[in-house]
């Protein structure tokens, strides 16, 4: 990336969108509210991994480039010009390979305590009601309760891995912390 790429990440209602909007002020940078990049990231590992027959005929420079060309291709019109600022959730879940693809890149995580995430969801959903929300399978006999303490699933706000992706999470986070603490930011 010519001008470099750096990632924002975090918890859901904790400020990335209007961190992405502030750094959206500036003509030299670009930020979206999220991209599509952690989902093709994620479906490109899986091709170039043993899961993939043919994935024995890679080197692991040939996954390295290949990983990269996801970002490179995607953001293919603007890194000639502008510092990416990409958006998405998972970031969090893969930092020691962001690390790797891009060894100057600076990730920014925001953070929120959950009861204030579960308020704000709380807050849209009495402001939408007259439409069920995706965030809880458009199920419309919940609660407060009932959603506070769902277990998460593919489409949850929060967490959409479960308690297991957080705690993976932390995992690399320390692992992430230990060598790289002036790469990650936490607001």
């Amino acid at each position: 990336m010519k001008h470099g790429i750096h990632f924002i990440s975090g918890l859901p209602r904790s400020g990335s969108t209007l961190l992405s909007a502030l750094l959206l002020q500036n003509p030299s940078l670009h930020a979206g509210i999220s991209s599509p990049v952690g989902s093709l990231l994620g479906a490109m590992l899986r091709g170039v991994s043993q899961d993939n027959e043919s994935a024995v005929l890679m080197d692991d420079a040939q996954r390295e480039i290949l990983l990269r060309g996801v970002f490179e291709g995607y953001y293919h019109a603007l890194q000639e010009t502008r510092t990416i600022f990409d958006t998405n959730r998972g970031w969090t879940t893969r930092l020691a390979l962001l690390a790797t693809l891009f060894p100057e890149a600076k990730i920014i995580c925001c953070v929120r305590h959950i009861p204030w995430i579960i308020d704000s969801v709380e807050r849209l959903l009495r402001a939408n009601r007259f439409e069920l929300s995706k965030i809880f399978a458009y199920d419309p006999s919940g609660t407060v309760y009932s959603r506070a303490e769902a277990k998460p699933g593919p489409s949850a706000k929060v967490s959409p891995h479960g308690p297991s992706a957080i705690t993976q999470s932390s995992a690399a986070r320390s692992s992430f912390l230990k060598k790289r603490s002036k790469k990650l930011l936490c607001l």
